[in-house]
């Protein structure tokens, strides 16, 4: 008799032990609920997709999934796509108040979650794989999350929210729109509408859908600035006539300096100047570039630099200088050169008629 008495009390405890690592009452945590047909063996609170074995969905707890919006089949944890410029995804998000359908109590009783809200985070980062994931909260509930994978075979994109894409259905309410919170802080959904009440009922389940939509990334158009040529044409008179260039890639040329060598400049792309004095001279040229973000910088080059020698009973001499100053760094990354020649040079058919003219030919 005793025997007896002892197997019974560790049947019951094993019993007990049984059910509370299904349930937790006292914090409303529920780990895994075993589905049984026809059997309203759900939780007396809130509590999102705790079953396991359904029929349509199996473990509840694998609740968001995806698939291209033209696929007809089912929604899958991972999907493999070429992830072409343009793709759709829908991202579905499965919702289940796994509470005893007799606590719902006309939607005033204790298994009806209030507050409840659905959040999709998208990765924001370029990317070739890609894990966004789902989170079902309430004021009233355990929150829950999942998350799911999409694969671009290793290319890399961009993965965005269509705007007014989110919806929500159930078979008592049909479709309905929701807020396009939903990818930030997160929208409300509710059995009979967005007004945050889900109740306990398998007939009240809710599924939530988005869109996401595939970008190629464009090829970055970089930015280059420099100087590239300085025209220096000798006349009569210890005159020289002057023309400056610059090359620019996704950048405009804002500003052009000409140091003259005998403490005078000008700010034009092409200019007359003439010297006081014979002597010889460096001229150096400097453009001012504004890069695409916004920058501005000096640009010169050792191609941008001359120097001139006038001596009365000689004819003009223009050559590089002897010593060139040090070339500054052309920033600004650039693949595509655009150049910028807007008033073309004097012939050098008039540098070799002064010089015809002071050698006497």
């Amino acid at each position: 008799m005793k025997l007896r008495k002892i197997l019974n009390k560790l049947a019951a405890a094993t019993a007990a032990m049984t059910f509370a690592s299904v349930v937790v009452l006292s914090g409303g945590v529920v780990t895994a609920i075993p589905y049984q047909a026809g059997a309203n063996n759900g939780t007396n609170y809130p509590a999102f997709n705790v079953f396991t074995g359904t029929p349509s969905e199996g473990d509840e707890s694998d609740f968001f999934k995806g698939k291209e919006e033209t696929n007809s089949g089912p929604s899958t944890n991972v999907v493999n796509s070429a992830c072409n410029d343009g793709t759709r995804f829908t991202l579905r998000v499965y919702v289940h108040n796994g509470a005893n359908p007799d606590t719902n109590q006309g939607g005033s009783g204790p298994g009806v979650a209030h507050g409840t809200k659905v959040r999709v985070q998208l990765p924001g980062a370029n990317a070739s794989t890609f894990t966004p994931s789902a989170t079902i909260s309430a004021t009233n509930a355990t929150t829950v999350s999942d998350n799911m994978t999409i694969n671009c075979g290793g290319k890399t994109v961009k993965l965005s929210y269509v705007n007014g894409s989110a919806r929500q259905f159930s078979s008592l309410s049909g479709t309905q729109g929701l807020n396009d919170s939903i990818v930030t802080s997160g929208a409300a959904i509710g059995t009979y509408s967005p007004n945050g009440d889900v109740w306990g009922c398998w007939d009240q389940r809710v599924y939530v859908t988005l869109t996401v939509l595939v970008n190629d990334i464009p090829n970055e158009v970089t930015s280059l600035g420099e100087c590239r040529v300085l025209d220096v044409t000798p006349a009569a008179n210890r005159t020289i006539n002057v023309n400056l260039n610059g090359q620019v890639t996704n950048a405009t040329i804002v500003g052009y300096h000409v140091d003259y060598g005998d403490g005078s400049s000008s700010t034009q792309q092409t200019s007359t100047h003439q010297y006081a004095q014979d002597g010889t001279y460096i001229i150096r040229g400097t453009v001012t570039v504004r890069f695409a973000d916004g920058t501005t910088a000096e640009r010169t080059a050792t191609s941008c630099v001359k120097q001139v020698t006038f001596r009365g009973d000689r004819p003009p001499e223009v050559v590089p200088p002897t010593t060139t100053p040090t070339e500054l760094p052309k920033t600004g990354p650039g693949a595509i050169v655009a150049t910028f020649l807007a008033v073309t040079s004097i012939s050098s058919a008039a540098y070799y008629a002064i010089v015809r003219k002071f050698a006497g030919v």
